[in-house]
């Protein structure tokens, strides 16, 4: 019994640079993630289970979720359909932080922000 608890347990356990920050759930296009942000990356866990889920539609909604979560725009994305993290532009000034080693997966850009105040995000994932 153990093993199984202590497997479901790291289901939703952070990676290490962003443990110790507390998530924030956030629902998009029917995926639930649990974001968390740290000195100008946030990770984002999918917390739903799906079968063979698209990473074009993951990294879609997870960086719409990230984006809608911490009020920054997504500069870089990377990760597979359970954990994607992202490189933050929080209009502040600050350099957005290399991706970490390797290639990127996903980019994106952003529109200009709609009446709303939403932007329409545009990913292509390698």
């Amino acid at each position: 019994m153990f093993p199984l608890v202590l497997f479901l347990s790291c289901c939703t356990t952070p990676g290490p640079r962003h443990i110790g920050v507390a998530p924030v759930r956030v629902e998009e296009g029917g995926m639930s993630f649990s974001i968390r942000q740290r000195r100008g990356t946030a990770e984002a866990i999918r917390r739903n289970a799906m079968w063979l889920p698209r990473m074009r539609d993951v990294a879609r909604n997870g960086g719409r979720a990230i984006e809608r979560a911490t009020g920054c725009r997504v500069a870089w994305l990377r990760g597979d359909p359970s954990v994607l993290l992202a490189g933050l532009d929080c209009g502040d000034g600050r350099a957005v932080p290399r991706p970490p080693r390797g290639r990127s997966i996903c980019t994106g850009t952003v529109s200009a922000p709609h009446a709303t105040g939403e932007s329409d995000l545009e990913f292509t994932c390698d």
